[in-house]
């Protein structure tokens, strides 16, 4: 049975490039398969399976000191989530695949990057 005692959210450092984001609403996705049952007009026959590939979504927090068009060029960026859990996500050479307007009245933007693999560790 798996234990669920002490913490096991909340907090946490986004950097990207080594820079510091702040944001909220990070989500790793280490990437995996993709499986789709296929159905003949006898019944169900099997599955496809596809590869997915990992990404990092997060809702970063406007900075004064930057310009939106830094991380439009985004096409290697190594990014590294540290989680107050000890957990640290670690994924490299990812791309910039989704980048929203800039919602003025809460500051924030949408930023969604995809690449090979996500590694965990904890710390």
């Amino acid at each position: 049975m798996a234990s669920t005692q002490g913490l096991i959210g909340g907090a946490g450092t986004l950097t990207i490039d080594g820079e510091v984001w702040n944001a909220d609403d990070i989500e790793p996705f280490p990437g995996g398969v993709k499986r789709e049952t296929v159905i003949a007009q006898t019944g169900v026959v099997g599955f496809t399976e596809m590869p997915l590939q990992a990404s990092f979504t997060a809702k970063v927090m406007n900075r004064t000191d930057k310009r939106l068009e830094e991380l439009m060029d985004k096409r290697s960026a190594t990014i590294i989530l540290r989680l107050n859990t000890g957990e640290v996500y670690t994924a490299s050479e990812m791309w910039l695949t989704e980048l929203s307007a800039l919602k003025t009245k809460e500051g924030n933007f949408d930023v969604k990057f995809e690449g090979v693999s996500i590694v965990k560790d904890i710390a």
